[in-house]
């Protein structure tokens, strides 16, 4: 990985490992979201957890690749369970560079390059959609608007609000050290445009670690990181914006004005994106530092006690200013408005172990550590807004105590504490036959008293087969090792106060005087008492290497099940209260699946040499259990329609945030068709129905008309398969390598075709396809997607969301230095493609879709592009 030129060090796992989903996103200084053997919770957070020398962490955005020395992905709940409470999601640790005794060693990695935007579709020219537009005003009883031999090309927003990006990324690195003491310290800086015009990021970085050897039995060490990062942000909604806007409209008229949808009559539904670029002045500053401290001590003979102390500070500033303007009819703003968004989040945590260690006869090794852990996360946040008086255009004005006009100030505060004990058994009998036992007791603040500790055990087993007697004599197999595992870990990624009443600021009026005072109203009813939401998980699992070792395999079974998973279950309104949910444990669910990795590496002579690495993993999602006992249906999923409708549900037998809707069988193609579609007692499916709209099926046998209850599950967002081929050859000083990566059997809810309020284009391949007269479509609707049961949760807005990509592809050439007077010790050139080819029937922009919360993944809704990025490269040492 440490060759790869990734913005960020997750990005550069994908496809590497089995079992580990990785899904990223375009947009400049964004996290991927990485999902580990599957999506294990609902409401709770979703996020492995990351372990930074030592240092608990929800996102690694911040941190420079070029400083990991080492990446660890714990995947079964036997190696997760030492950290218990936030273990269930997977954990990867992460250990940063550190010193190496010996000469001053100085270290540069950088490269440049530029980012194109890939796989955009391509939209109705200016004509086509003239076309388009007129025949939905025939749909809707009007007559023709526009002269579409008037129109020709017209603009290509994506052409005209697109550009490519420049990103380039240095990091200068110095190490060294003695016998008592070793430093390392680095400084990085990125700076990475978007592929909107207006859009930038920038990070500068900082790495520094010592550690000092008072004794040989007593190691101090520290190590601090810091992160400074600012962006010019991009406006809400402005690839839907990109996306829908008329071609017909040009970005300025000849006269310097806007182009101004209103000048076609095209009404309000659609906008200038140029003017939403324009006046958008949304910017970030983020600030982040985190370390540690840390002590061994070896006492006595065999033990040895390791105590670490490290903590986190992380600031968000988010400031947005829109002025007074008037572009057009459509986008105007009749005040300065002034938004300030800042959050603070402090945490520390304090972890204190004790190991024994000893070899019995030669033939035993035993290893018991014990342990305890302390964490306090501290988050508070502050929303204000403020209107007019001093504010302006220029940046110095954007204080809100300039502002004149009303103005808002909220604020929320959240408070985790936890408390654990934990320790550990390893046991191993002539390297051959080895136990791992682990128990750990969590608290969390989160839970209520009764329920807020947790008890949570594990265990693994492995028998190394190849060092018994009767596989001496065998010529196949260098190592061949069985292992099994069986643990619990949990979860406690739910909402501080969940179990605490809650109340909200209201006005009280008293008597006849109505006499007005300010009170407090339940915001939401207690909860009944919460359970931790555990995952039990077994896994089973064989190693094997062959042929001299060059042939190494992996495969491995797990169950993994999500007990006391937690849901915002549903309230009436007439209970009163300011909420619509109360959280509960509602039931089981089970992830299960198969994983296989292979690698083939071989010195074919002395100057060739390569390796192959395949991967594929196998995922089954399912709701298992209940526990009231019942099929109640969760909806969630409102980021897929127009009319408030909710698109995914979770129920028993199915997956987590499964598509639910409509299932498409036809077009109808004439009146007729409507009138025949009925059932046997002559009642119509569809009576409102006109030619052109989609034939849902009729799934239910309650004798009326198409409703509700004919939904069903139309798609499924959690994918089946993910695989990856990772390839790297070396002759003499040249190295190439080649990384694939995919997903397979997974589908995508391409929103983007079905949010239209009156007047956006359409793409070119709903153009080709459309219906537009008898007989001219049976697959594809006419142009009112948004008119009738047209907008309705369907199959046809699900599309196949698998793909395979060229994840990435490097050319490098070290030179040959031997004899070199400038104290170069290592000069490595390189050219870097990455995302270069996507292959995919999905007609959107990406079927990598990211930030979705569970229940609302993979739901094409304004979602940031992915883009090929090309660098040329240099990694230097002296």
């Amino acid at each position: 990985m440490a060759k790869q030129a990734s913005v960020n060090p997750i990005a550069a796992l994908q496809g590497k490992v089995a079992g580990v989903q990785i899904t990223n996103s375009g947009a400049p200084g964004s996290s991927p979201d990485i999902t580990i053997r599957g999506l294990g919770t609902f409401q709770g957070n979703p996020k492995p957890l990351y372990v930074v020398d030592g240092v608990w962490l929800d996102d690694i955005s911040f941190l420079n690749t070029a400083d990991i020395k080492s990446m660890s992905i714990l995947k079964d709940a036997s190696s997760e369970s030492i950290y218990g409470v936030r273990g269930a999601n997977g954990v990867i640790i992460i250990t940063t560079n550190k010193g190496i005794a010996g000469k001053l060693n100085i270290n540069y990695n950088g490269y440049v390059g530029y980012q194109v935007a890939n796989n955009i579709p391509t939209m109705a020219d200016g004509h086509e959609y003239a076309i388009l537009y007129n025949e939905l005003q025939r749909v809707s009883g009007g007559t023709n608007m526009l002269d579409s031999s008037q129109f020709s090309q017209g603009t290509n927003w994506f052409n005209a609000e697109l550009r490519n990006a420049i990103v380039t990324n240095h990091q200068l690195s110095v190490n060294g050290g003695g016998d008592k003491s070793v430093y390392n310290l680095s400084l990085g800086y990125l700076s990475q445009q978007g592929l909107l015009k207006t859009n930038k990021y920038q990070r500068y970085t900082l790495n520094f670690a010592n550690e000092i050897h008072f004794t040989p039995k007593i190691t101090f060490g520290y190590n601090v990181m810091g992160a400074y990062s600012k962006s010019h942000d991009v406006p809400g909604g402005i690839w839907r914006y990109l996306y829908t806007a008329p071609p017909i409209m040009p970005v300025r008229f000849s006269n310097g004005f806007y182009g101004d949808p209103g000048y076609y009559g095209l009404g309000s539904s659609v906008s200038n994106p140029q003017v939403t670029l324009d006046y958008n002045n949304a910017a970030t500053q983020i600030y982040h530092i985190n370390g540690n401290a840390y002590v061994n001590i070896d006492l006595l003979r065999h033990f040895t006690l390791h105590s670490i102390l490290g903590g986190t500070y992380h600031e968000n500033d988010f400031k947005n200013f829109t002025p007074v303007y008037k572009a057009n009819a459509n986008q105007m703003s009749s005040h300065n408005t002034l938004s300030i968004n800042t959050s603070w989040q402090k945490d520390w945590i304090i972890d204190n172990t004790l190991t024994y260690a000893n070899t019995f006869g030669g033939v035993h090794h035993v290893s018991i550590m014990a342990g305890q852990e302390a964490q306090r996360i501290y988050n508070y946040s502050q929303n204000s807004t403020g209107l007019d008086g001093g504010l302006s255009s220029d940046p110095a004005t954007w204080y809100l105590k300039l502002a004149s006009g009303n103005g808002t100030t909220t604020d929320d505060i959240s408070i985790i504490k936890r408390a654990s004990y934990f320790g550990r058994l390893t046991y191993s009998y002539k390297s051959r036959y080895s136990l791992t036992s682990t128990l750990r007791s969590d608290a969390s603040s989160v839970f209520t008293d009764n329920s807020g500790r947790a008890l949570l055990p594990s265990v693994g087993v492995a028998w190394i087969i190849t060092g018994e007697n009767f596989m001496q004599d065998q010529q196949v197999f260098d190592l061949l090792k069985l292992k099994a595992s069986w643990g619990e870990v949990g979860n406690d990624g739910i909402p501080a106060y969940t179990a605490s009443q809650q109340t909200t600021s209201s006005s009280i009026i008293f008597g006849n005087t109505q006499t007005i005072s300010s009170g407090q109203s339940v915001q939401s009813p207690l909860p009944p008492p919460l359970t931790w939401e555990k995952s039990a998980g077994t896994d089973i699992g064989l190693e094997a290497a062959l042929l001299h070792n060059r042939l190494e395999i992996n495969a491995d079974y797990y169950n993994k099940k999500t007990q006391n998973f937690i849901y915002y279950y549903g309230l009436q309104g007439a209970l009163g209260y300011t909420t619509s949910y109360v959280i509960e444990n509602i039931g089981e669910l089970q992830n299960q699946g198969l994983e296989f990795s292979a690698t083939w590496h071989d010195q074919a002579s002395s100057d060739f040499s390569y390796s192959i690495s395949a991967n594929i993993a196998y995922n089954k999602n399912e709701f298992t259990k209940n526990n009231y006992g019942g099929n109640q249906k969760f909806y969630s999923g409102g980021g897929a329609s127009t009319g408030g409708q909710l698109g995914t549900i979770t129920t028993l037998g199915l997956p987590v945030g499964a598509f639910y809707g409509y299932k498409v069988i036809g077009i109808f193609q004439s009146p007729d068709d409507v009138q025949n579609y009925k059932n046997t007692d002559g009642v119509l499916y569809q009576p409102n129905a006109v030619p052109g709209d989609f034939k849902y099926a009729k799934l239910s046998d309650d004798g009326l008309a198409i409703n509700g209850n004919d939904r069903t599950m139309i798609g499924n967002p959690n994918p089946k398969y993910t695989y990856g081929l990772n390839t790297s050859f070396t002759y003499r000083h040249f190295d190439l390598a080649i990384d694939l990566s995919g997903v397979a059997d997974v589908d995508v809810y391409n929103a983007n075709k079905g949010l239209r309020f009156g007047a956006e284009n359409f793409t070119k391949d709903f153009y080709d396809k459309r219906w537009h007269g008898q007989g001219s479509s049976n697959t594809d609707p006419s142009v009112n997607l948004g008119g009738g049961q047209n907008y309705y949760i369907n199959s046809w807005y699900v599309e196949d969301g698998s793909y395979l990509k060229i994840r990435n592809i490097q050319l490098g050439y070290t030179l040959p230095l031997a004899g070199n007077h400038l104290g170069i010790e290592k000069l490595r050139l390189y050219i870097n493609a990455q995302n270069p080819v996507i292959f995919t029937k999905y007609t959107g922009f990406s079927p990598e879709i990211s930030g979705g919360t569970p229940g609302n993944i993979n739901i094409d809704n304004n979602v940031y592009p992915l883009s090929a990025i090309y660098n040329f490269g240099v990694n230097l040492t002296f």
